[in-house]
């Protein structure tokens, strides 16, 4: 009989016993054996196997088989521990949908993988994929700087905004929109499927986002384009085509198919948050004291609206100066009678807003709106009755990134389950209920702070408020202000079955849905620092990023829920404040910014000088580096604990 015969259980059985890169090459033998060596199941006990979760319970069957005498539970843990290896072939979920009877013999293992098992029932994951995430070397791609058309330099020109674009029939991202210094709005291909990866393909005229106020020497005077700390200052509405970019206390929409101005709003406070725009559910815009819903369906009463024959005309006609806007009656802001159109807010800054649907059904209209930011309290509003305040969440934390998940949270459950102690059933119901999460990111006294909300299915009994019943939610809340980060995190995202994160030391940090296990770590500034080896653990030591030192203060995920998308492609969008890039698993970048540069350019003198000036950069930054980390070693060393000057 020929090995390509043999039933697909016995095949599978086999590769329980082969490496992960063994199984790989299988994958080459034929068509067959590439089905049967992507099976999730076999992939999930290879994440399973290096897993830091089952690494800590190793570590603690090796301290209690130290001791004299053992708990029969703890004998069971240790036993299953040490028998391992047909762990992946264990399901927590049967196909039809049912909690799974459980065999004698292998009760304590399926439990074991059961706790650790970070999947709802009804999630799609491709586990083939979760292995790559979280044990493959990381590169990072970074997309094509945009020069300066003016200057005869040709300087590069800083991105100050991100937000991406998945055009009609796509389930993916493959687009990013970001505006410019210069006012113009820029569009890259991160697919490919446009032209070369990673490149510009579309651009707006030069200062298509500005005003020009007092032009002297012929020259426009231009504004700062964003104010200093707003990230979420792009927008992007998929269905309708258009691009939402805040420029200080200005609105400006953007047709995204001609990359022309299509109306403008005027705000009375700096904008510092917009909400993700998904047609048709209005825009929420945050300002620094007040709380407003955009709807582009309907004209603005506070601001003025480009007819059609202003998009034909060129942008200094369109937009010449500040009197063609109509200025809002700043007077309604002192009325203490609330306003139908916007809602005052008591303390200044929000920085994220997030949209959850309604347990009616998604996006309907009449969904949730959380805001936070530079305040100890999540504000929780809902659509149908806003302005009016519903409730609150208090957080006691300075929140700047927010997230959500579909799938409810308990933070018991998840204490349980991170040190192996809840059984399958257990497991099962947890997961089970309904509900969903709300995920915050940001600081508490200098250090970061991960948060997890368990948010109820009943939209009344969704917020920690004065409602007597919603004080059952208290239990369902996770504040990880210890190993999350020792500086503030600035992104947070859904990653797979994990959460990504970023701080201000550069680092980023997948962990898994507990909110403490960590998955994985990553610093751009320096080599990275992961979890257990593998199939990749040989390259992790030889790579070091190139663009050493970047701080990333915002993080998008491109993958919105296709399972049919290539292997490998569930790439991370990350964006420094000045640039855009790529962040990928595989060995070596599969591009950089100067990858686009036009060949002839510079001369043979100049891009040796260029790279001579880039090594004594990195050379300095290094010993400047370690320099000041043997001053803060040494600080206070045989000075009786008093401070170097």
């Amino acid at each position: 009989m020929k090995m390509d015969r043999l039933p697909a259980e016995i095949i599978l059985n086999c590769c329980k016993f082969l490496d992960p890169l063994e199984i790989i090459r299988l994958q080459h033998v034929c068509k067959r054996f590439l089905l049967i060596g992507r099976d999730d199941g076999l992939w999930r006990g290879q994440c399973f196997q290096t897993s830091s979760f089952l690494e800590r319970l190793r570590r603690t069957r090796d301290l209690l088989s130290s001791e004299p005498v053992q708990e029969p539970q703890f004998r069971e843990l240790a036993r299953a521990l040490a028998n391992g290896n047909g762990l992946g072939h264990s399901r927590l979920v049967e196909s039809r949908g049912e909690a799974p009877e459980l065999k004698a013999p292998s009760d304590e293992k399926i439990r074991i993988l059961a706790n650790w098992d970070p999947s709802y029932p009804d999630e799609k994951v491709r586990w083939y994929d979760e292995y790559i995430a979280r044990n493959a070397p990381i590169s990072t791609n970074w997309l094509q700087q945009p020069r300066h058309r003016e200057n005869p330099r040709h300087e590069h020109l800083e991105i100050r905004g991100m937000g991406l674009y998945t055009e009609p029939g796509d389930s993916d991202s493959t687009l990013v929109v970001g505006p410019l210094d210069d006012g113009s709005l820029c569009i890259w291909d991160i697919e490919g499927t446009k032209g070369q990866k990673g490149s510009i393909i579309a651009r707006s005229k030069s200062a298509m986002l500005f005003l020009d106020d007092s032009p002297t020497d012929g020259r426009p005077n231009y504004p700062k384009l964003i104010s200093a700390g707003v990230t979420e200052c792009v927008s992007i509405d998929n269905t309708r085509q258009r691009a939402y970019i805040a420029v200080q206390d200005d609105l400006v929409e953007v047709d995204l198919q001609t990359l022309s101005p299509v109306s403008r709003e005027k705000f009375p406070f700096t904008i510092t948050a917009l909400s993700e725009a998904k047609h048709p559910v209005p825009l929420t815009v945050g300002t620094n004291l007040s709380l407003h819903l955009h709807d582009p369906r309907t004209k603005a009463s506070s601001g003025h609206r480009l007819g059609d024959s202003d998009r034909l005309d060129s942008n200094a006609a369109s937009f010449t100066t500040r009197s063609s806007i109509k200025t809002p009656d700043f007077r309604s802001l002192l009325n203490p009678n609330p306003s139908p159109v916007y809602t005052h807010l008591n303390h200044a800054g929000p920085l994220s807003i997030l949209h959850l649907p309604s347990s009616a059904g998604e996006w309907d209209g009449n969904g949730e709106i959380y805001v936070a930011g530079r305040f100890p309290s999540i504000l929780n509003y809902d659509r149908r009755y806003f302005p009016k305040l519903r409730g609150t969440i208090h957080s006691g934390a300075r929140l700047c990134s927010m997230t959500s998940l579909p799938y409810p949270f308990a933070s018991t459950e998840k204490d349980l389950t991170r040190r192996g102690e809840l059984s399958v059933e257990q497991v099962w119901e947890a997961k089970t209920r309904p509900g969903k999460t709300l995920i915050a990111a940001g600081e508490y006294n200098s250090k970061g702070s991960l948060e997890m909300y368990g948010l109820s299915p009943d939209p009344y009994l969704s917020t920690i408020s004065t409602n007597p019943m919603a004080g059952s939610l208290q239990n369902s809340v996770m504040k990880n202000r210890q190993t999350s980060s020792s500086s503030k995190l600035l992104s947070v995202a859904n990653h797979g079955t994990r959460v990504v994160i970023s701080d201000g030391s550069g680092n980023l940090k997948w962990l898994e849905r507990d909110g403490f296990t960590e998955a994985r770590k990553w610093n751009s500034a320096r080599e990275p620092v992961d979890g257990p080896g593998g199939l990749f653990s040989s390259t992790e030591a030889s790579f070091v990023d190139p663009q050493a030192g970047d701080v990333i203060i915002k993080l998008s995920n491109t993958h919105n829920g296709r399972s049919e998308r290539p292997v490998n492609e569930d790439d991370l969008v990350m964006w420094t404040g000045e640039k855009i890039g790529l962040l990928s698993f595989s060995r070596e970048a599969g591009f950089t910014a100067d990858s686009f540069e036009e060949k002839g350019r510079r001369t043979e003198e100049e891009a040796r000088i260029e790279k001579e000036e880039h090594d004594y950069s990195q050379t300095m930054r290094r010993a400047l580096e370690k320099n000041a980390d043997e001053v803060r070693f040494m600080r206070g060393l045989g000075l009786g604990g008093s401070r170097l000057p």
